[in-house]
């Protein structure tokens, strides 16, 4: 399939290239200068998002459509290889990586650094205060550090010194960050979906099919044989022999070619940081684009890709909502959006088109036991579908605990209509869950645990080594944002929500002193299922917190929990699609669709923005959030109510009968009032008392009482009326024989 080829402007628009630096001119604001690089696409047209760094890779595809960004779209840069940008954006509500031309994307705010995260892989590795061997250790405290196999580093530079090749790196150890140096051997280096590389040789080097082995690699019948200074992707990291090669992917002889090359001729290209000219006044004139090359092939533009909806703080209310509309908001969210708008201008609403009919939604979420709310709530919250409620007993069916029964699907809707939410707190649940470095911070994370046992307090614990740490548990949650990439925010909130019963009491789930799981910590109760035995659930979540070796298992100390339960929602949850807490309760995404829910509870999603909306304070006023709100087709013109009527429902009889008469069938506790009762009495026989009482004491019978009769038959109505309001009939019809 032919491909549009990407149209390169002239030098006066190229504004970033491989580490080299923007010159910030004198006297101007360098606001931003520190934060994550964010691009503007400036092209005539669709600029193509590529798998790598150049215009032979294949375009990145998306729900089987080619990815493309129009002029305006906001990219943020994570990296740079060569004259391309390596950058990431939400588009239809999905996470997006790729490749762009630099030439189209002029960066606005902030700089760029690429993350390079390695594994260690010999038993035990010395860190060294220079890239010397022989140099002195890096300590905490006294001891000197070495780090064990496996330990998780950041690669922040390489460096050759006499013939060796370094590793500047840096760690967490004990919730402290610590940088030195290691001989590359010793780190394998995690690619993932690749990293930005360059080869560095004083002369042409092979590129070769296998590692170890000297056959090299053809691209359209020649050898690849690659200069000093080319641009590549490390795909990942083999040994053979003692002799380490790269797995790379690079543009030769206009073909994508993978191959082996050594490793000392392969460089990471780490951008630690790339300053940039700070946003321009709104009132300053964009350079107008010079004219594009003529293209005849055009690529497939995908479907519905909204732009991001943040504008200048001087755009017009009418303006701004109908960008909002073009987007993809219904106009019954573009009023609320629009004040949000106003008082948080740097504040970016993306719609998350889920596309699915709304009343599918509810009805597959309104499932019994799917969505769970406390028995102390009105009926009208409450659910009375079969296996929901026991109609016969006046009772809900709990199915967490005793306290926890099915919501109504009024409810539902209520909670799932994201336009019951849209103001300065509910947002919250829409809000992107990826960790921010420079907007997350402890201070933050010590706001959310105010009021709980664990503000501004430490606990002690036993490391790998059985060495003793003492650390705060916001020193805990910042590490496991780091290790996770989830919001420090969202784990602290998630946290004092699951296991916080006042300000100095905590779930025994974090207690470590639950019979049977004796040392055992689950801080997020993952894994802790609905039971309606005592201390059920929280017995499962320990059971699943003890057994199996991933996410730091067995969690047998609080940092362990808080540490690798961060790095299991960060995979299972946020990481997957399901980013934000709305989607982590109401999995409307499609993987999993409708399971998958972390929380039970239908309130969880909007009582945790209140947390995070608190959290942020006042800073949150001048910050870019981004939030991604859904939308559903089919939807009611205005948001659905909050469920009312604090009635019981309850208009079954426990019990009907005629004094001294018997019915030719039983009658049934649990009958519905479709069956008609009947019997048949003498001729002396001139009356008849009926009884009946309902199942509720709330309930009001009518029809009950002395019944004269006449010969023949006739049909006797006891009327049962709920609280509620509600009516059911029982019908009796009795026979009096004639002389």
């Amino acid at each position: 399939m032919k491909r549009k080829k990407e149209v390169f402007l002239s030098a006066v628009l190229v504004f970033m290239a491989a580490f080299s630096f923007f010159l910030i001119t004198k006297g101007t604001a360098q606001k931003g200068v520190g934060a994550a690089a964010i691009g503007t696409v400036q092209v005539p047209g669709m600029l193509n998002v590529r798998s790598g760094p150049g215009t032979t890779y294949e375009l990145v595809r998306s729900g089987g459509t080619g990815v493309t960004l129009t002029d305006g779209a906001k990219v943020t840069i994570i990296g740079v290889n060569g004259k391309w940008y390596h950058v990431k954006f939400t588009q239809n509500s999905k996470k997006i990586e790729g490749y762009v031309s630099s030439d189209y994307v002029k960066v606005r705010t902030g700089s760029v650094r690429t993350k390079v995260y390695g594994i260690v892989n010999a038993s035990s590795v010395k860190v060294l205060s220079k890239a010397a061997t022989g140099a002195e250790a890096v300590k905490a405290g006294k001891k000197e550090i070495s780090l064990k196999k496996q330990k998780k580093v950041r690669i922040l530079s390489e460096s050759v010194v006499k013939d060796e090749k370094w590793c500047k790196i840096s760690f967490s150890e004990s919730s402290k960050t610590y940088k030195g140096y290691v001989l590359e051997k010793y780190i394998t280096i995690t690619c993932d979906k690749g990293l930005p590389g360059v080869v560095k040789a004083s002369s042409a080097v092979s590129l070769y099919q296998t590692a170890g082995k000297n056959t090299v690699v053809q691209a359209n019948g020649k050898k690849v044989s690659v200069k000093n200074g080319k641009q590549m992707t490390i795909l990942s990291q083999k040994t053979v022999s003692d002799k380490t090669y790269l797995y790379v992917k690079m543009t030769y002889n206009n073909a994508v070619v993978k191959g082996y090359l050594p490793e000392q001729y392969g460089f990471l290209q780490i951008v630690t940081e790339e300053k940039v000219a700070a946003l321009p006044t709104a009132d300053a004139k964009k350079t107008p684009l010079p004219s594009a090359s003529a293209d005849t092939s055009a690529s497939p533009k995908p479907s519905a890709t909204p732009k991001p909806t943040a504008a200048p703080a001087t755009m017009p209310d009418g303006e701004y909502k109908k960008k909002l509309e073009n987007d993809g908001f219904p106009q019954s969210y573009t009023a609320s959006l629009l004040a949000l708008h106003k008082k948080y201008p740097n504040w970016i609403f993306t719609p998350y088109k889920t596309g699915l009919k709304w009343s599918t939604v509810i009805s597959k979420e309104s499932k019994v036991g799917l969505n769970l709310i406390p028995n102390s709530k009105s009926p009208a919250w409450k659910s009375t579908e079969e296996g929901a409620y026991d109609w016969k007993k006046d009772k809900y069916i709990p199915f967490d605990g005793s306290t926890w029964v099915t919501a109504s699907k009024k409810a539902v809707k209520y909670y799932m209509d994201p336009r019951n939410f849209l103001d300065e707190r509910g947002i919250f649940q829409f809000e992107n869950l990826a960790y921010q470095e420079d907007d997350h911070n402890q201070s933050g994370v010590e706001n959310i645990l105010n009021n709980t046992p664990m503000h501004d307090s430490t606990f002690t614990y036993k490391d790998d080594s059985s060495n003793s740490k003492t650390v705060k548990y916001s020193d805990a949650f910042m590490a496991a944002a780091s290790e996770s990439g989830v919001s420090p925010y969202h784990l602290a909130s998630r946290v004092k929500q699951e296991v916080v019963v006042s300000p100095t009491l905590m779930s025994s789930s974090v207690s470590g002193k639950v019979a049977g799981y004796e040392g055992i910590y689950n801080f997020y109760n993952i894994g802790a299922y609905h039971s309606t035995a005592s201390g059920g659930a929280i017995a499962n979540g320990l059971s699943w917190a003890s057994t199996g070796t991933t996410y730091l298992r067995p969690w047998n100390s609080p940092y362990k929990s808080i540490v690798g339960g961060a790095s299991y929602i960060g995979k299972n949850y946020i990481n997957v699609g399901q980013n934000t807490l709305y989607l982590q309760k109401f999995n409307v995404t499609g993987k999993n669709r409708y399971s998958h829910q972390y929380m039970a509870n239908v309130e969880a999603p909007n009582s945790e923005a209140t947390k995070t909306s608190s959290a942020y304070g006042a800073e949150k006023d001048d910050m870019t959030i981004v939030f991604s709100i859904p939308v559903y087709n089919n939807m009611p013109e205005t948001p659905c109510s909050v469920p009312s009527g604090g009635k019981n429902p309850n208009n079954y009889l426990k019990s009907l009968s005629v004094a001294d008469h018997a019915f030719s069938s039983k009658f049934v506790l649990g009958d519905d009032g479709s069956k008609t009762y009947t019997l048949t009495v003498a001729n002396n026989v001139t009356s008849v008392k009926i009884n009946a009482k309902a199942v509720s004491s709330k309930a009001a019978v009518t029809g009950t009482g002395t019944k004269q009769l006449g010969v023949g038959t006739k049909t006797y109505t006891v009327k049962v009326t709920s609280e509620s309001g509600a009516e059911r009939k029982y019908n009796i019809k009795i026979t009096r024989k004639s002389a």
